[in-house]
């Protein structure tokens, strides 16, 4: 058997080398060290994209994990692994999976890792609460347009359904698309969708049918007559209710069972 000095010889007597990676292959696996940044983390394992593609570092009770800094090497526990964080892994590789005998990375890359997942952190924390105070405003103004405070009806349009169903029917869709097509000429203009049902049956049951019917004409409306979505408020149930603010009372239940889309800007647009 050959011997090669500073490398790790095969049982076939060669030394594989790609890259800057050292790999020898040895009863099937290749004994490789890898770089890159780790991606993900889930248990044991950890998910890193190196140059050449994707790759599982499995981390085990005995493997070695080392933070160097300078010409100083120091011992850390496999928790200070986190995203972010380059690394390179030593260990057995086979078809992308290294099972890893040493991990080292250096103290500065650990600490911008830190910065990093710390600014993450923060930016999650502000869009959750933006994405709550936004929420808020929408219910509230939703709420102000079926109320009829400081908005007026610039344009609407009635869906009929039939009993117990939430389809629209073809009449309906080219009266909701016709609507679609002129909302624009409105300026600040706002979607209220309404869902009723007759008073027929269960209550319960009803207000879930009026929230599937007010549902598939916001769909419909932002799918198909490509409202933008911002323009839609959330679909409101009404269930039974008899009337919207301003609308007359339906005159049996087949006018009950139905979606009043409203186009509605500010009263402060008209003056």
């Amino acid at each position: 058997m050959s011997c090669l000095s500073g490398g790790r010889v095969s049982e076939y007597g060669h030394l594989a080398r790609a890259g800057a990676d050292m790999k020898i292959a040895k009863q099937g696996l290749i004994l490789a060290k890898r770089e890159g940044v780790i991606v993900s983390i889930q248990g044991d394992q950890l998910r890193v994209q190196t140059r050449e593609g994707p790759l599982t570092v499995v981390v085990t009770p005995s493997t070695k994990v080392r933070e160097t800094a300078f010409m100083s090497s120091k011992h850390r526990e496999h928790h200070n692994l986190i995203p972010g964080l380059i690394i390179k892994a030593d260990g057995d590789e086979n078809g992308g999976t290294l099972t890893a005998e040493d991990i080292s990375f250096k103290e500065r890359d650990w600490r911008a890792a830190i910065a990093s997942k710390a600014g993450t952190h923060q930016q999650f924390e502000q869009q959750a609460a933006h994405n709550q105070a936004a929420a808020a405003e929408r219910a509230e103004l939703r709420q102000a347009i079926i109320d009829g405070h400081e908005y007026v009806v610039r344009d609407e349009a009635t869906v009929l359904f039939a009993t117990g169903s939430a389809v629209i029917a073809e009449q309906y869709k080219h009266k909701l698309l016709q609507l679609a097509k002129e909302v624009a000429s409105h300026g600040n203009y706002r979607l209220s969708i309404l869902g009723f049902a007759d008073p027929r049956g269960d209550a319960a049951a009803n207000e879930r049918l009026s929230a599937k019917r007010a549902l598939a004409v916001s769909n419909f409306l932002r799918q198909t007559g490509h409202v933008q979505p911002g323009r839609v408020l959330s679909p409101s149930a009404m269930g039974e209710g008899t009337a919207a603010p301003g609308e007359a009372a339906p005159a049996n239940n087949d006018e009950a069972r139905r979606v009043l889309v409203r186009v509605v800007t500010p009263k402060s647009q008209l003056k």
